[in-house]
C-alpha cells in the first residue's frame, strides 16, 4: 500500500508499506543521494552522462538498500567494491551500459560476498566488435555468495576460462549467456556441476548485439569424409550434438538453445539423463534440416515442451519423437514438411506423443495430410495448422474429446464435411471449443449451403470477419448466407431442366466478368507499381552477413546465360569488391539432387540474384530457386532477394508470387547500352557489396 510520496531534487521518494522506493534523474555531476532517505530498500538510477553520481552513490551506506537498478545510462566505470556498502544488497542491474566492459564488472562484483546479492544483470556491458574472454577471478568473486540468477547476455564474450563455471556458487538456478560469441565451448562439461541450475539460455551466440534479433551467419555442414552421408553424420557417436543433453545438470528444466547453428543440418540421436529434470527444450531457428534421431530419451523424461519451429525442416525420421512420453507442447511451425505429410510414412510420426495437448503446424506449406495423424493423441487440446496450403480436411477429430481450439485460417479450404462438422458439434456439448475460420475459400453456392447455414448456427465458436470473402458469390459470407436462404429454399416448381441451364448460364458470364475485371485489376495495380519502383530506384538493405560460403547466388534461366555471364566475370573480376558468385552450372555438387543443390545455395549465400525473364517463368527449377529464396526470407527473417528484370513481362504471364514481389520491393532493370551497362554493374556490385561488412 502506498504511504507517501516526496521530492528531494532530482530524486522521488515513495514509500509503500513493506518498501521504500527511490528513483533518481542524473543528468548532472550534482550529488543527489544526500537527501535519500536512509531506509530507501530500492534504488533506480537513470539518465546519468557521467561516472560523478556512481562515485557518490559508492560512498553511501544504505542498510536497508536491496535492489539497485542503473541500466540504460552511459556509466564507463564502477569503483573497486562499490556495491560492498550495501549489506543487505540482493538484487543488482548495470544492463545496457556498452562502456564498462568486464573491467568494471569485476569491480562490480568485487565484496559482493559480504552482501545478500541474489540476482546479477550484466547484459550488454562491452562494446560492440570487441570480443572478450570470460575469465575465472570473477566467477571466484561470487563463489561464496548465495547468487540465484546470473544474465550475461550480448557481452562479446568469446570464450570462457577453464574453471570459470566450476567456480560459480551451487545455488545459481538461472543463467543466460544469449547472443555472445562462442563459437565452441570446450569448458561446458563444467555446467554439470551446478547442481541447482534450473534454466540455461545459450541462444544466439555468434550474433552481434547490432543484428540480435537476425540470423547473423550460415554455417553449412560438410561431412568430414568424402564416402560419409548426413545421415551416418547423424547416427554418430561424434556429434556434439547428441551429447550436449548428457552435460546437462540434472535440475536443469528450462533450456533454451535457440539459433545456434551448429554446423551440423540435422537433429542426430540424443541421449538425456537418466535423473534429468528437463521439461522444456527449444531448438527453434537452428537450420536442423532434417531430424532423424531418435530422441532416445528414459521413460521417466519430464519434457513436456520441445520448441522445433523455423528450421526450414523437410523430414522426419520414423520414431524421432516416439520417446516424449510426457510431452503436452509441440511447436514444428515455419519448417517445409508439406511433402513430409503428403507422405504415408507421415502418419505415425506423432504416435509416441500420448500425452500431447497443444500441437502447432503453422507455415509449413502443407497441403494434405493422412486422415489418421493424430490417431494416438486422444488427449490433444489445441490444435494449430493456419497458414497452410489445406484445400480440404481430411484430418479425423471424432477421437480427439479434450479438443477445444482449432486454428486453420489462412488456408484454402471451402467447407467441412459433416464428419467434422458433427464432431464439433458433439464436443461444443460438453465445453467451449473454438473454429478460427479466417481467410479461407469459403464456397458459397447451394452445394454448400448446409456448412454455411452450421457456421452460423452451430454452438462452435466460429472466427470470421466481415472481410472474409466467398468463392463464387460476389461479397461476404454474411451477404451470402442471407442470399443463399433466399435462393436455395425456394419451392421448385419451375421445369427441371430450367435451373441448370441458368446456373450454368449464370455461371458463364460471372465468370467471364471475374477473368476481364481480374486481368485489367491486375494490369492497373501491376503497372502502377511498376511506375513507383522505377521512380524510387532500388534501395540496399542492411544485415549483418559473416560466415557465408558465397556472396550471391544467381538464379536465371538458361536462355539467358549469355547475358548472365558478363555479368559473372565483372562480379568476380573486380579486384575492389572481390565478390564471389555461385552459378550452377559451375558450382552445384554432382551426383546431388537438383532441390538440394538449389536449397544448400540458397542457404549458403548472403543474397540471390534473380535474373527476371520470360524464359524464367516457364523454368521449373528456377520458380524453385525463387520459392525457396523467398522463403528463407519470410522465415529466416533477413533480405534476401536481389531482383533484375531482364525484359517488360505482361502482368497475365507474372506468377502471383512474383507479382507479389514487385508490390513490395524495389528491383533493377536490364541496360540497353553500353553506358547503362556500367551503370548496372556498378549499381549491382554495390547492392551486394554494401553487406559484406
Amino acid at each position: 500500500m502506498k504511504t507517501g510520496s516526496h521530492l528531494y531534487g532530482k530524486c522521488i521518494e515513495t514509500s509503500y508499506s513493506t518498501d521504500v522506493i527511490v528513483s533518481c534523474t542524473c543528468d548532472s555531476d550534482d550529488d543527489v543521494f544526500t537527501s535519500v532517505s536512509e531506509n530507501v530498500t530500492i534504488l533506480i538510477y537513470f539518465k546519468s552522462r557521467s561516472n560523478k553520481a556512481i562515485d557518490n552513490l559508492c560512498r553511501n551506506t544504505f542498510k536497508n538498500l536491496r535492489a539497485i537498478n542503473l541500466t540504460n545510462n552511459m556509466l564507463s566505470s564502477i569503483p573497486k567494491g562499490c556495491f560492498s556498502n550495501f549489506p543487505s544488497l540482493e538484487n543488482l542491474s548495470i544492463s545496457n551500459n556498452e562502456h564498462l566492459g568486464l573491467d568494471n564488472l569485476y569491480n562490480a562484483c568485487f565484496g559482493l560476498n559480504n552482501t545478500r546479492i541474489k540476482h546479477l544483470y550484466a547484459n550488454n556491458i562491452n562494446q560492440v566488435k570487441n570480443i572478450y574472454p570470460f575469465p575465472k577471478n570473477i566467477s571466484l568473486l561470487l563463489q561464496n555468495t548465495t547468487m540465484k540468477s546470473l544474465h550475461l547476455a550480448y557481452n562479446e564474450i568469446q570464450f570462457i576460462e577453464s574453471g570459470t563455471i566450476y567456480s560459480l556458487p551451487q545455488t545459481l538456478q538461472d543463467i543466460s549467456i544469449r547472443g555472445n560469441r562462442i563459437e565452441t565451448v570446450p569448458n561446458f562439461i563444467e555446467i554439470g556441476h551446478l547442481k541447482s541450475l534450473n534454466r540455461l539460455d545459450i541462444s544466439f551466440q555468434c550474433s552481434t548485439r547490432k543484428f540480435r534479433s537476425r540470423f547473423r551467419r550460415r554455417v553449412d555442414f560438410e561431412p568430414e569424409f568424402e564416402n560419409h552421408t548426413i545421415d551416418e553424420f547423424c547416427s554418430s557417436e561424434v556429434s556434439q550434438e547428441s551429447k550436449t543433453l548428457m552435460a546437462l545438470p540434472p535440475s536443469l528444466k528450462k533450456l533454451i538453445s535457440s539459433g545456434m547453428k551448429s554446423g551440423s543440418t540435422c537433429i542426430p540421436p540424443m541421449n538425456i539423463r537418466r535423473d534429468s529434470m528437463l521439461e522444456y527444450i527449444d531448438l527453434s531457428k537452428d537450420a536442423y534440416y532434417r531430424w532423424i534421431g531418435p530422441l532416445n530419451f528414459t521413460q521417466s523424461n519430464q519434457i513436456r515442451v520441445l520448441i522445433l519451429s523455423h528450421n526450414q525442416c523437410r523430414d522426419i525420421n520414423s520414431g524421432f519423437f516416439d520417446n516424449l512420453f510426457s510431452l503436452s507442447t509441440l511447436d514444428i511451425s515455419y519448417n517445409l514438411l508439406g511433402l513430409f505429410f503428403k507422405r504415408n510414412k507421415s502418419k505415425d510420426v506423432f504416435e509416441g506423443l500420448k500425452s500431447l495437448k497443444n500441437l502447432i503446424m503453422s507455415y509449413n506449406w502443407i497441403s494434405q495430410v493422412p486422415d489418421d495423424l493424430l490417431l494416438h493423441n486422444s488427449l490433444l487440446e489445441n490444435l494449430d495448422i493456419s497458414n497452410n496450403a489445406l484445400e480440404t480436411w481430411n484430418i479425423s477429430i471424432g477421437h480427439l474429446k479434450n479438443l477445444s481450439s482449432i486454428d486453420c485460417s489462412f488456408n484454402k479450404l471451402e467447407t467441412l464435411p459433416k464428419t467434422i462438422r458433427d464432431n464439433l458439434d458433439e464436443l461444443s456439448l460438453h465445453h467451449k471449443i473454438t473454429l478460427n475460420f479466417h481467410h479461407n475459400k469459403i464456397l458459397c453456392s447451394c452445394e454448400n449451403v448446409e456448412f454455411i447455414n452450421w457456421v452460423f448456427k452451430s454452438e462452435v465458436i466460429i472466427h470470421l470477419s466481415e472481410a472474409d470473402q466467398c468463392s463464387g458469390y460476389s461479397g461476404n459470407i454474411t451477404h451470402a448466407y442471407i442470399y443463399l436462404k433466399k435462393e436455395c429454399g425456394k419451392n421448385l416448381d419451375r421445369r427441371d431442366w430450367l435451373y441448370p441451364v441458368q446456373f450454368i448460364a449464370l455461371l458463364f458470364i460471372l465468370s467471364v466478368m471475374a477473368i476481364v475485371g481480374y486481368r485489367k485489376r491486375w494490369a492497373i495495380i501491376y503497372r502502377w507499381y511498376l511506375f513507383r519502383l522505377r521512380r524510387k530506384g532500388y534501395t540496399p538493405i542492411g544485415g549483418c552477413e559473416d560466415g557465408y560460403k558465397y556472396d550471391a547466388f544467381l538464379s536465371f534461366a538458361d536462355e539467358d546465360r549469355a547475358f548472365v555471364d558478363k555479368v559473372v566475370g565483372q562480379l568476380e573480376e573486380d579486384s575492389d569488391t572481390q565478390l564471389k558468385v555461385c552459378v550452377h552450372y559451375r558450382d552445384f555438387t554432382p551426383g546431388k539432387s537438383i532441390s538440394k543443390n538449389i536449397v544448400n545455395a540458397v542457404h549458403s549465400s548472403k543474397k540471390t540474384i534473380v535474373f527476371m525473364s520470360r524464359s524464367y517463368l516457364k523454368s521449373h527449377w528456377c520458380n524453385y530457386e525463387l520459392r525457396m529464396a523467398v522463403t528463407e526470407e519470410n522465415h529466416m527473417n533477413r533480405k534476401v532477394i536481389i531482383m533484375t528484370v531482364l525484359e517488360e513481362i505482361p502482368k497475365a504471364e507474372l506468377t502471383l508470387e512474383v507479382l507479389q514481389y514487385y508490390k513490395t520491393n524495389s528491383y533493377i532493370s536490364k541496360p540497353n547500352n553500353e553506358q547503362e551497362m556500367k551503370l548496372f554493374l556498378k549499381t549491382l556490385k554495390g547492392v551486394v557489396a554494401n553487406y559484406l561488412g
